[in-house]
Parts: structure tokens; C-alpha cells; sequence
């Protein structure tokens, strides 16, 4: 099987520069621990330029999907994720420019090949993962997770690559697991 790494197109130029709010917590977002949001639908303040691109992801340090983007993976079956509403507000005006998902995915896993995949030492003395592989028998058929070696990444499966590829889905990239390298 082939797994594929899910992600914004990067540098999308065009993007709006969004702060991520106090209320969302990147790294339990990234470990998927349920959030506690006072109100929904959170709000996210952006500088937004004219020439604005809202694209079906965006990745600010949190996955934020379009309903596009949630529709598909709804319709692949993907069930480990949790979504919770968010409106992108224009800072100048505070009008509501899109309206995204907050993904927090549940689905963790650890799956890494060791015989497979390749480690350097860097400036700390820390051996670090430098290019990845996955041990198939370990995902056990989950068609998306988060690689538990390193929890930033969103993995899918060839047969979900497939599937989203066929949605032309905008600003959004599923690079082979090959293409990822990690500087030491």
C-alpha cells in the first residue's frame, strides 16, 4: 500500500495570514484531544488582501478543511475526525469571509518501519527521523491518521489519495511519503 501525505499547497501566497486564537491549542489539537470551545462557531481573525485565495485546506499549525474538503472525506467513510465550525473574519472589518472546519483528527498511529526508514543525528545529539516509511500491517486498513512519529503530519492511503485526486480539490497537495525529508 501506498500512503500519502495530506496538506496545504505551501507557500500559497495568496492565503490569508490567520492568527490561531488562544482557545485553540495547537499541540492537543495535533495530539487529537477534544477541545473545549466557549462558543461555536470559533472565530478566527485573518489580515485578508484582496487578492485572497480561500482554498479547501488550510494549515495554519491546525488542519482547517472547507465543507468541500469534509464532504469528500464523509463520503470516503473517514470517521476519525472530529470537526468544529470556524469563521475566518476579516480583521478591517470583522465580517466573515469563509467558513472552514477544524479538524482534529482521533486516529494516531503507530506505524513506522525502522528497517525501512532513515535517522541522523542532529545538532543536539538527538537521532531524528530524517525520511519515513510505513508498516502496513500496522495501520490496520485506516484510510487517514496522523503518523504517530510525527503527529504534524495527516497520512492517507492510496485508495483515499485516489478519491480526493478525483474531487479536484483546490490548493491542496498528496505527496508521496517518499518526497518527505526531515533536515536533521
Amino acid at each position: 500500500m501506498q500512503y500519502y501525505i495530506l496538506d496545504e499547497i505551501s507557500p500559497n501566497t495568496n492565503a490569508p495570514f490567520i492568527e490561531l486564537p488562544d482557545e485553540i491549542d495547537m499541540i492537543d489539537t495535533i495530539m487529537g484531544n477534544t477541545p473545549f470551545f466557549d462558543e461555536l462557531p470559533i472565530r478566527i481573525e485573518a489580515e485578508i488582501e484582496d487578492d485572497v485565495l480561500f482554498t479547501d485546506m488550510l494549515n495554519p499549525g491546525v488542519p482547517l478543511f472547507s465543507g468541500r474538503l469534509k464532504e469528500a472525506l464523509e463520503e470516503e467513510g473517514v470517521s476519525c475526525i472530529e470537526y468544529y465550525p470556524v469563521h475566518i473574519i476579516n480583521e478591517d472589518n470583522g465580517r466573515c469571509e469563509a467558513e472552514y472546519w477544524l479538524a482534529i483528527i482521533k486516529e494516531i498511529i503507530a506505524c513506522i518501519d525502522l528497517q525501512a526508514s532513515e535517522f541522523a543525528e542532529n545538532s543536539m545529539g538527538k537521532e531524528v527521523i530524517t525520511r519515513f516509511s510505513i508498516d502496513e500491517k500496522r495501520c490496520a486498513g485506516a484510510s487517514l491518521f496522523r503518523f504517530h512519529n510525527i503527529p504534524g503530519l495527516i497520512i492517507v492511503n492510496e485508495s483515499l489519495k485516489q478519491s480526493l485526486k478525483a474531487k479536484e480539490l483546490l490548493g491542496v497537495t498528496l505527496k508521496h511519503t517518499r518526497e518527505y525529508y526531515q533536515k536533521p
